[in-house]
């Protein structure tokens, strides 16, 4: 498991830090009707979790670590990631 910072075209002012699995894997059915797998690490993995949990209509933010995980964008930028820097 690890933890990350995830953001969601369903509510695009918010972040939310959820614990995610390193690795996944997904079966599935193919357009022909063929069972098919596929293994995800890091990225891939976080990003196959989260659309599903779209898919059982689970959100992000359900996922919650707890309540002072769930910020603001602007209050991330400002406090979590901290100053920009200026090139």
């Amino acid at each position: 498991m690890f933890r990350l910072w995830d953001d969601c075209f369903s509510f695009p002012d918010l972040l939310v830090q959820v614990r995610r699995h390193e690795s996944v894997t997904v079966a599935y059915l193919d357009a022909d009707g063929r069972r098919r797998s596929v293994t995800g690490r890091g990225g891939l993995a976080e990003l196959l979790q989260h659309e599903i949990d779209h898919l059982d209509g689970v959100l992000a933010i359900d996922r919650a670590v707890d309540s002072r995980h769930i910020v603001l964008r602007s209050e991330f930028d400002r406090s979590i990631r901290g100053p920009k820097n200026v090139l």
